[in-house]
């Protein structure tokens, strides 16, 4: 699968939105071209302005003040281009960020419609809020699908979706390794077995959900490409290479990044995370 540009420079504009040099970071910028941009269009909207201030003349001649000092610092912060191509990834990116969570709130709506039995039981068996439910769900497919068709943003959600599973790949790391830490575990508990039985018993089924995870050799890939430490991850999968090519083939095809080609995924990374280092 090859990758837009479009998508690139949205990841981009992920990386420089996390990005701070000095006090002032980029995001906190663009935030405030934003706050300013909509403070002059609120005094040049009459009707809107009279709203705000509640047709308080006072208050509108202060607004306007504060418009005019703002005009002035949009002048000076508009004049740089570098960070004017930064603000407009960042707002690809909190835009897509957005969609991809209407996307999963549309799809969890549909899933309940669809399920009756969910459905009864959310609703306690009223016959008119499970309608209701059932329309909302009908109106929510409809778009679902126009978002869906959008392939720069499906990829992206993919994205977004691996990088959270590399983030439960790091926690589970570190709960696995804290529980293996015997002189740690009784520095903190003491002599209190049931809190260090407790531990480990959450290390044990982290090590369960690591190894689903590990399983995923293309995932570990996109959290390596992305700086995050996955050694545990990749032990962990290596270790379970005699597993079933059938076990291995259920559990990679339920990821989303199974399709993707790595090559693509490197640049992808790249790309973005050069644009972190500026």
């Amino acid at each position: 699968m090859k990758f837009t540009a479009a998508f690139v420079l949205a990841l981009a504009g992920s990386a420089l939105a996390k990005n701070k040099t000095g006090s002032t970071s980029t995001k906190s910028q663009c935030k405030q071209i934003a706050k300013l941009t909509a403070l002059v269009d609120l005094a040049s909207n009459t009707t809107a302005l009279e709203a705000k201030a509640k047709n308080n003349a006072t208050k509108v001649e202060n607004i306007q003040a504060k418009a005019s000092d703002a005009v002035a610092s949009l002048a000076t912060l508009t004049t740089n281009s570098t960070l004017m191509d930064a603000c407009a990834q960042i707002a690809s990116v909190e835009a897509m960020d957005d969609a991809c969570s209407s996307m999963a709130k549309f799809e969890s709506l549909i899933a309940l419609a669809a399920n009756t039995t969910a459905l009864d039981d959310k609703t306690k068996n009223n016959a008119t809020k499970a309608a209701s439910i059932v329309a909302k769900a009908s109106s929510a497919a409809t778009k679902l699908d126009a978002l869906a068709s959008n392939t720069t943003l499906t990829q992206y959600c993919a994205v977004q979706s691996s990088l959270s599973d590399c983030k439960s790949i790091e926690k589970l790391q570190k709960t696995i390794a804290s529980a293996s830490n015997t002189t740690a575990l009784e520095a903190k508990f003491g002599s209190d077995t049931k809190k260090i039985a407790s531990v480990q018993s959450k290390a044990t089924k982290a090590s369960t959900e690591l190894a689903a995870l590990s399983s995923n050799s293309t995932l570990l890939d996109i959290c390596s490409s992305a700086g995050i430490n996955v050694a545990a991850a990749a032990a962990a999968a290596a270790s379970s290479t005699s597993s079933s090519t059938a076990t291995a083939s259920k559990t990679s095809g339920a990821m989303r990044t199974d399709a993707w080609s790595m090559g693509a995924l490197s640049a992808l990374f790249a790309a973005a995370l050069s644009v972190y280092m500026i």
